[in-house]
Formats: structure tokens, C-alpha cells, sequence
């Protein structure tokens, strides 16, 4: 069992993921597409056709499908969590380009391909045995020449977001996550997967704050982007792949 600081950090089945996640979706503003996905989607607009199938792979509450969705794209959302499938029909429902939102194993039955998947802040959450499911559940939903997006945080330090928690005794990650991405480590596990024409880079999805007049708060913003902007740590981490 791994430890951290003389504690064991808590392991994560699919029961203990879904109830996680089935709580955190009640906290919408805390997702990273809520804050992020707006510059995720111009970042790889590029990449993307309004004639492709678009697969948002862990759709979460949908903020980067319905973003996709108001730019005209068609857009399939799958998630675990029961409680997340819901809110994403409530949602993005009205949209004439939405093509609903499922499970895995609903869609799976449905034998669909996607031209584009993207993965967004997923690969972080898995261990080993849900990493090697969902790349092998990545490739047998893409379509011939299709291609999957991951981004994910760039070479975290996990233990910056580790808690203990006194009711069980254990440490946990405050985001589920148990792994660090870089940019070879993605690159080797894409390659040893089956997957193709890899790309991986390291970036930023930092929005430009909105300037609200001159003042300490909007001078604060401002610095704090342009800090991020110049620094040649970029924190996210972006992998792009086919399988021929």
C-alpha cells in the first residue's frame, strides 16, 4: 500500500469514483471545463470539422459539450456517474446537434464510431487497470482516421492536493487524482497502446480575464495571467492520436 507522510493513501474502486463524483457534481463551478473550456475549445477548433461526430469522453456536467454544441458541433456525451447523465440531458437537450448522453455500456451495445473523442482531465484519475480500459475503449470508438484529444495536468506534483482525511484515517487526493502526466510518459503509454501519429505538448487554458477597470483586483488578474503566460512551466498537458 502506498503511504504519504506515515499514512496510506486511500485506493479508489468504481463504487468509491461514482459516489465521489455523484457529490462533486453538485458543485458545478469547480469543474475544470467550467473554468477552462472555452479556451479548450478555441485551442483546438483547428481540429475539429462541423461534419464530425464528437465524442466528449467523461462529459462530466457538460460545460465543454454545450460549448461545442453552441458552435454548432455534434456532440455524444458519456459519463459514469448516473446522477451527471441526467443533468446532461436537463442541459444540452434543446440542442438540435446533441446526440444524447449514455454510460459505457450503453453506448458500447450502440456500435457508433466517433471522429473525434476528447478525453479531458481524465487519464489523471485511473490506475492502471481503468487506464488500459479506457484506451481500449478509446480506439474501438473511433472511426477510421478519427482522432482522440486527452489533455491533463502537466507533470502535477500530487501531493500539493493531498488531504487526510481523521474519519478514515487515510490520504486521499482532493481531485481523485492517483497519477502525474509528462510529456514522454504520455507519449510511451500512448505508443505502447496501439495508438498512432502521437502529438503531445505542453501548453496553458488559462482564460484572459475580462478587465473590469483599473483596480487592485483586475491589475491582480492581469499579472497573475501574464505570469503564467511567460513562465516556462506550461500546466497542462496535451495528447493527440490516431489508430490507423
Amino acid at each position: 500500500m502506498e503511504s504519504y507522510l506515515g499514512k496510506v493513501i486511500g485506493s479508489w474502486d468504481s463504487e468509491k469514483i461514482n459516489d465521489f463524483w455523484d457529490f462533486a457534481s453538485k458543485e458545478p463551478n469547480k469543474y475544470f471545463t467550467h473554468n477552462q473550456g472555452n479556451e479548450i475549445v478555441r485551442y483546438f477548433e483547428s481540429d475539429l470539422s462541423k461534419h464530425d461526430k464528437i465524442l466528449d469522453y467523461g462529459a462530466g456536467l457538460g460545460f465543454l459539450s454545450e460549448i461545442l454544441l453552441k458552435k454548432g458541433y455534434q456532440v455524444k456525451c458519456m459519463d459514469s456517474s448516473s446522477d451527471s447523465l441526467q443533468v446532461l440531458d436537463d442541459k444540452l437537450k434543446s440542442y438540435p446537434n446533441y446526440l444524447g448522453a449514455q454510460n459505457l455500456k450503453d453506448l458500447q451495445k450502440t456500435d457508433e464510431k466517433f471522429e473525434v473523442i476528447f478525453v479531458i482531465e481524465v487519464i489523471e484519475h485511473l490506475d492502471d487497470v481503468f487506464l488500459d480500459e479506457l484506451l481500449k475503449n478509446v480506439k474501438a470508438l473511433l472511426s477510421e482516421g478519427g482522432k482522440v484529444i486527452f489533455t491533463t495536468p502537466n507533470n502535477e506534483d500530487l501531493t500539493q492536493s493531498y488531504i487526510y482525511c481523521p474519519f478514515s484515517d487515510l490520504i486521499f487526493h482532493r481531485w481523485q487524482h492517483v497519477r502525474s502526466w509528462n510529456k514522454e510518459s504520455l507519449a510511451k503509454t500512448l505508443d505502447s497502446k496501439g495508438f498512432n501519429s502521437i502529438e503531445t505538448r505542453e501548453t496553458h487554458f488559462l482564460p484572459k480575464p475580462k478587465w473590469k477597470g483599473l483596480n487592485r483586483k483586475s491589475a491582480g488578474l492581469y499579472l497573475d495571467y501574464l505570469k503564467h503566460k511567460i513562465e516556462k512551466k506550461r500546466p497542462h498537458l496535451v495528447g493527440i492520436a490516431s489508430v490507423l
